[in-house]
């Protein structure tokens, strides 16, 4: 028995299928099927039942899972309190809403090139909902994003928080007082797609007095929403700390608005039962990158 014989069967075990396993350890499917075919000689056991398309684990299968996710979770301990930070290595898949992108993600992953140089990074900047269901699916590791409720299964960190404010560009003809949802019912809004946690923000705060939009355009770039906010396309929900420059400049005015705009926290996300220290320490290597506000200041 070893590490790598375990490691194999747990992520067997997850994927369900000993192809979707390959996929993820990087081997080739005969690699696999004899890592499990000695796992199982040593022990005299049947781990696996191959009998339907998706592979389950055997009552012997479920019985080492448990040891064998201690098994992993020690050694991953080892290599972090006793070997150096060049001791981890691996594919670490990580999912990043685009907010995070566009400010301190350089600095992150510069980080965590400096901290543990033997791993390997694999970067998707998505939609809310869409890195939910590519955690959901165990298609990524970890995922910086915002949220204000998670699955119980998942372990989070918050990353601070980052006030969003209604903004205009220049020629915009808009009232002048202060603005509320009901003066949005003639003006064009630009939102992020509906599958992200933006557009559930604008939605809740233009419904917040039943005040529903006509107009909603949707876009999958934040950075498009600006561009076409500052050509007087519309008005949009963005965030202040991405666009003083703009704000000083005059090309986009922030609006004063009632209710506010609102605070919207962030959060590092990865799997609770994770058989690997690696998100954990990547959480607090983000934690230290991020310039979001202080959640609790």
């Amino acid at each position: 028995m070893n590490i790598k014989q375990l490691e194999t069967f747990l992520e067997i075990a997850r994927c369900g299928s000993f192809t979707a396993a390959a996929d993820r350890l990087n081997a080739t499917p005969s690699t696999i099927s004899a890592r499990i075919q000695d796992l199982e000689l040593d022990l005299g056991v049947s781990l696996f039942d191959r009998s339907q398309r998706r592979v389950r684990l055997t009552a012997k299968g479920r019985e080492l899972q448990v040891y064998a996710e201690r098994a992993i979770a020690a050694c991953a301990e080892i290599r972090t309190r006793v070997g150096s930070g060049d001791a981890l290595s691996g594919l670490v898949r990580l999912g990043v809403a685009e907010l995070v992108a566009v400010t301190w993600l350089p600095h992150f992953v510069d980080l965590i090139h400096r901290s543990y140089p033997r791993l390997t990074l694999e970067l998707q900047v998505a939609l809310t909902a869409d890195l939910q269901t590519l955690m959901a699916n165990g298609e990524i590791d970890m995922a910086l994003m915002p949220g204000t409720r998670f699955d119980p299964h998942l372990a989070t960190r918050s990353l601070g928080q980052v006030r969003f404010a209604w903004m205009a560009g220049r020629g915009l003809d808009l009232p002048n007082r202060r603005i509320e949802p009901a003066d949005f019912r003639a003006i064009r809004i630009l939102s992020l797609g509906k599958n992200s946690f933006h557009h559930r923000t604008v939605e809740h705060w233009l419904n917040e007095r039943g005040d529903a939009p006509r107009v909603v355009d949707l876009c999958n770039s934040m950075g498009a929403v600006a561009s076409l906010t500052q050509a007087g396309v519309g008005v949009s929900l963005l965030p202040i700390q991405c666009y003083r420059a703009e704000i000083a400049s005059g090309a986009l005015r922030v609006l004063e608005t009632c209710p506010e705009g609102p605070l919207v926290e962030f959060f590092a996300v990865y799997a609770a039962d994770a058989t690997t220290t690696i998100p954990r320490l990547l959480t607090e290597l983000a934690a230290a990158s991020s310039t979001f506000e202080d959640a609790l200041g």
